[in-house]
């Protein structure tokens, strides 16, 4: 189980990715997940995937735990998150660079589904 992103933020609201195959999990303060996808929002990339459940507040916000229906869509959506189109302080794009390499690998390390589960 990966927690380093939620580490510090201990009570407030938390997003964990679960491998259903092996039930392994990421837990990511929800900031931080949040900052992502307003990054990928700003980018040209077509509103699908999770960016369009997110843009709608549907998905996982609605059903939790919740499936990503398109791993290789959520993948190619994540490489080509861009810091500069991140509206955040300094210490919150410090740690997404990071972040966002360890979902990707999470998610392509994944040979089954992946779940969504809000908190």
């Amino acid at each position: 189980m990966l927690n380093k992103y939620y580490e510090g933020f201990e009570g407030e609201p938390e997003l964990v990715l679960i491998n259903e195959e092996d039930k392994n999990k990421m837990i990511i303060w929800n900031g931080y997940f949040e900052a992502i996808l307003d990054a990928l929002l700003e980018t040209d990339l077509e509103r699908e995937g999770i960016i369009d459940d997110y843009f709608r507040h549907e998905g996982w916000y609605d059903d939790s735990p919740w499936k990503i229906k398109d791993i290789p869509l959520t993948i190619k959506q994540l490489n080509r998150f861009d810091l500069d189109k991140v509206n955040q302080s300094e210490n919150i794009k410090i740690v997404l660079p990071s972040l966002v390499e360890d979902i990707i690998e999470f998610l392509a390390s994944s040979s089954g589904n992946v779940l969504i589960e809000y908190d």
